[in-house]
């Protein structure tokens, strides 16, 4: 028998939070066995350049080949750009070295070293973002979470060995570890004897038609709108402030990760199923609008959990050492409740529009708003910095959180279809009847974490299905189900 979206979504939920879970393990052994300092430049280095940068080395092709219809026929073009703008780069970088390593502090006497694992990490994430987008298309929804969580898996398998068993502090070997695990779903891929198949798809590459091109563009600006001013913080942060303080926003994100179980998997989702030929799925008991508001109250309820939490967990895990990034966790995680909203409506509207105008508009509003997080951190860092409030860290946060609250107004005032936000809106009273009884209870109980967690996780859970905001039916589709369209 053939399970539900709503069977998927919950499988992409655990494999997200497997490799959240254990990305931040490894993060939280690296906290707790090198400096600051060092911890600032591995996630700069080794996650957050090459992932800026694959925003470039795949450009739209993700969401082209996400399309359930036409997305498979590119994969060829798909492996063929990215290889392409991945040699681009690496030239462009050899030739600027310096003036890209000393903009972001990063120490040019091990520039060499830096570079590699740039490179080479950028090289085998562009070619998995491929497949991953391959395989989201084909609505093998197992799949991309597999090959997303096993870097995670062998970083926190051989960085454990290295620090708890060989008692290796290495940077050098740490950094290189980082940068050789992105190859491991490639090799899983290539050692299987049921997917390596589709690397035959490689051939031919065919060009997209105009359509596609902008139905891709306009959903790799919509989905990487929120990572992108991510990463545009982090790069002002380790200029303005040095490599230490994007350390410590790093951490903070690192917390705020747990929102992305509901954000990550509702982005997954949407347009194959919203692309998929018979779109009254959607609206179909365990379709994809039920599924969302899943999703939805899952997230409003980790938020909760955040704000009262979230020093716990940094002292906890990363040490006092990292406090600071504990402070403006709550700001992000209201950025991640209008970036949930945003992305769900203009994924439906991109998915159901023929106008090509809709794509243009969309992606012309979105460009014209990423430089914001540039000028608009470090104006906010300089501001409040001058009224007093230390070194104007907090301004980071608040410019993340205010330019995607912007983000979603605009989304929300030029779309053609508002159909979606009646989704998420259907009995919303009731959501917030639940989320401010379970926000009372542990503001005024205060119950120690563990169990104040617990118990406010069983209590919100009791009052969303009782309240009818959810549908109890959807808890037992998560172990069973019969909609025949899903693979």
């Amino acid at each position: 028998m053939k399970k539900t979206l709503t069977f998927y979504s919950i499988l992409f939920i655990l494999f997200v939070v497997l490799q959240r879970g254990v990305g931040a393990l490894t993060k939280v052994v690296l906290a707790n066995s090198i400096t600051p300092y060092e911890y600032g430049i591995i996630t700069l280095v080794a996650i957050s350049l090459p992932g800026m940068f694959q925003l470039v080395s795949t450009l739209n092709f993700f969401y082209i080949l996400s399309h359930a219809g036409e997305g498979k026929n590119y994969f060829g073009s798909a492996v063929a750009f990215s290889l392409l703008v991945t040699t681009l780069l690496a030239i462009i970088l050899l030739i600027y070295n310096k003036e890209f390593f000393n903009y972001l502090n990063l120490p040019m006497e091990r520039w060499e070293l830096l570079y590699i694992v740039i490179i080479s990490s950028l090289l085998f994430i562009s070619i998995t973002v491929v497949f991953q987008g391959l395989f989201k298309g084909l609505r093998i929804y197992s799949m991309p979470g597999i090959i997303m969580t096993l870097p995670s898996l062998f970083r926190l398998a051989v960085v454990f060995i290295l620090v708890y068993i060989l008692n290796i502090n290495s940077f050098a070997i740490v950094i290189l570890i980082f940068a050789l695990s992105n190859a491991i779903p490639l090799v899983y891929i290539s050692l299987s004897e049921r997917f390596r198949s589709y690397i035959s798809m490689i051939r031919p590459i065919n060009i997209p038609s105009k359509r596609m091109f902008v139905f891709g563009a306009s959903l790799f600006i919509v989905g990487s709108f929120s990572s992108m001013g991510q990463y545009i913080i982090k790069i002002v942060l380790s200029h303005d402030l040095g490599v230490v303080w994007q350390g410590y926003y790093d951490v903070s994100l690192t917390i705020a990760s747990v929102l992305l179980f509901s954000v990550g998997t509702m982005s997954y989702v949407s347009v194959p199923e919203a692309t998929n030929p018979n779109k009254n799925t959607i609206y179909e008991k365990g379709g994809l609008g039920d599924v969302t508001r899943g999703l939805f109250s899952l997230l409003v309820f980790l938020i909760i959990i955040l704000y009262f939490y979230a020093d716990y967990i940094v002292v906890k895990f990363f040490s006092e050492d990292y406090i600071l990034a504990s402070e403006y966790v709550f700001i992000l995680a209201i950025g991640y409740l209008f970036n949930f909203i945003q992305i769900f409506l203009a994924n439906l509207n991109l998915s159901f529009t023929k106008n090509a105008k809709d794509y243009i508009s969309l992606t012309i509003r979105s460009f014209f708003l990423l430089p914001l997080f540039f000028f608009l951190t470090r104006f906010l860092i300089n501001f409040f910095e001058g009224y007093g409030y230390g070194n104007g860290f907090v301004g980071a946060y608040i410019s993340y959180t205010a330019l995607l609250s912007l983000y979603t107004l605009l989304t929300i005032h030029y779309s053609s279809d508002l159909s979606p936000l009646k989704i998420l809106l259907h009995r919303i009273d009731r959501l917030i009847t639940s989320l401010t009884v379970t926000f009372l209870f542990l503001y005024y109980i205060d119950p120690p974490v563990l169990i104040g967690i617990i118990t406010s996780a069983a209590l919100f859970t009791l009052l969303v299905i009782s309240s009818g905001y959810l549908s109890k039916t959807m808890f037992l589709e998560i172990i069973r189900g019969s909609k025949p369209s899903l693979q």
